[in-house]
């Protein structure tokens, strides 16, 4: 399976970079949201957290394989999420300057 291409139901609905598919009751899922959301609060970034039982197609696409996490609509963990890869897909390839860069940036122009 092919979980570097834009599959859909990986990019939010309501504007977050990270999205987390889950299940209830799902033990990975608890712990990949625990993770997900600690670098969330340290990144400033929001989540959305989808039930994949809530939509038919992502049930039947990731039923055996979550949790799943993606950012900017690509999967960065299936099943075990790490926290360093987590912040390194954040920040690799950055839609937006992060705040401390756009600081940086001013403070050098004023030379």
């Amino acid at each position: 399976m092919n979980h570097n291409a834009h599959d859909p139901g990986l990019s939010s609905s309501s504007g977050a970079r990270i999205v987390l598919l889950e299940r209830p009751g799902c033990h990975l899922c608890e712990e990949a949201a625990l993770i997900v959301e600690r670098v969330a609060t340290a990144t400033g970034e929001k989540v959305e957290r989808v039930n994949i039982d809530d939509n038919d197609a992502l049930a039947r696409r990731w039923s055996i394989e979550i949790p799943v996490v993606a950012v900017d609509g690509k999967v960065v963990a299936v099943y075990r999420v790490n926290e360093k890869d987590l912040m390194a897909a954040l920040t690799r390839d950055l839609k937006r300057p992060h705040p401390i860069f756009g600081a940086a940036t001013r403070f050098l122009r004023r030379g």
